[in-house]
């Protein structure tokens, strides 16, 4: 494609979005416009078409910071490379700064240079697609702020959330340096941190409305605490944890139905976890120290790519209640299954274990009324017609229609 026509396409469509969205939100949005460029934002574990070129370099957290905020020639010079385009870009309004609009630009990570392997030719001008600002976590009605699903990556961005902290409901915090400034958020309900440092969770009992915590440990040997009650949190995830005793977090989050953590190497899971929880999702290389799981459990996921069936035991061993069971890549052998013989269970998944087809088997036997995985079709069995049987693609004689 020429660089021109693929410009006057860009701008085009990110004016388009932002006169979509005057419609939409209620801060002012104005005619400069800046842009946050996404790279490699699609799935791409098949093989290369034809003509295909990838750049896997884009998916680096130094790409993403350097065009967090950035103009359209910095833009343009990402997705034009040597005549090749993604082959789909969505473009939509995320925030303001004041003096310009930015527009978020989230791109596919396959390029191409022949028009014809673009999307959105229907609706045009393709690649790129023009979608409204997203709505706040269960709103429906307009108009909204669009600084209520917030990011802040700089000062600029955190000068912006202390002028209206009232209206941020969402944000994404994609530094570790603004932790001790951020405002006081009254209405902030979900969090998601991608470079906490601190390790003492009391840091967010300052905001009373928190119900979703995500936090990815971004340094070696935090230690994860608190002092403090979060008494509104519903869900907390916590990555990238390092092989350090997690500490017990069984007063502190008193409403607490889900949690999921993840470690690179060894979770310490010295500490007992919340009575309140529901949902338990666990991965890691292995489970260490002492712990003490909830009676009650609805779902319980172990990845423990180190795991055994001791292990396992173990961690089930105050478990009385429990509904669904995931040990999809944990090696467990057939000696898991005696293990769970006391549990009325409704699911479990054993893909990618070492439990044998024999014993899969005996197990379907004697517990027909729960969903196995691997899911083994009884014999005879014919899928449902899906209505697609008999269906042809249908072309379009004519290529996609000139931008006015």
């Amino acid at each position: 494609m020429e660089r021109d026509a693929f410009a006057a396409r860009f701008a085009a469509s990110a004016a388009a979005a932002r006169d979509l969205a005057r419609a939409a939100v209620l801060e002012p949005l104005p005619e400069r416009l800046l842009f946050r460029v996404r790279l490699n934002q699609s799935y791409d574990g098949n093989a290369p078409a034809p003509g295909e070129v990838r750049y896997p370099e884009d998916s680096s957290l130094e790409r993403a910071v350097a065009l967090h905020r950035c103009d359209a020639e910095t833009a343009l010079a990402e997705l034009w490379r040597d005549g090749r385009v993604p082959q789909w870009i969505n473009l939509g309004v995320v925030s303001e700064t004041g003096d310009a609009t930015l527009v978020e630009v989230v791109c596919c990570g396959r390029f191409f240079d022949d028009e014809d392997m673009l999307y959105h030719a229907p609706t045009g001008p393709p690649p790129f697609n023009v979608c409204g600002p997203v709505l706040p976590f269960g709103r429906r009605d307009v108009p909204f702020s669009i600084h209520a699903l917030a990011e802040c990556w700089d000062a600029a961005d955190l000068r912006r959330i202390a002028a209206a902290p009232q209206r941020v409901e969402s944000l994404h915090l994609m530094t570790g340096g603004f932790d001790a400034a951020l405002p006081d958020l009254p209405n902030l309900e979900i969090l998601d941190h991608r470079m906490w440092t601190l390790g003492d969770l009391s840091a967010f009992a300052r905001f009373p409305k928190l119900r979703v915590l995500r936090l990815h440990v971004a340094a070696d040997g935090v230690q994860v605490r608190a002092a403090r009650s979060l008494d509104a949190v519903e869900t907390l995830t916590i990555t990238g944890l390092p092989a350090t005793p997690l500490g017990s977090l069984a007063g502190v989050l008193p409403a607490v139905t889900t949690m999921d953590l993840h470690a690179p190497g060894v979770l310490r899971l010295d500490g007992a976890v919340p009575w309140s929880l529901r949902t338990l999702r666990i991965t890691a290389d292995e489970v260490a120290g002492p712990a003490t799981l909830p009676d009650e459990l609805d779902s319980l996921d172990l990845h423990l790519a180190h795991g055994t069936d001791r292990d396992v035991e173990r961690l089930l061993e105050s478990v009385t209640r429990l509904r669904s069971l995931d040990l999809s890549g944990t090696p467990v052998t057939d000696a898991i299954i005696p293990v769970l013989d006391r549990f009325d269970l409704q699911a479990l998944d054993l893909r990618r274990t070492a439990v044998t087809d024999a014993a899969l088997d005996r197990f379907r036997e004697d517990r027909p009324g729960v969903r196995l995985h691997p899911y083994v079709p009884p014999p005879g069995y014919v899928p449902p017609p899906t209505g697609y049987e008999t269906a042809t693609l249908q072309m379009p004689s004519a290529g996609p229609a000139p931008l006015q």
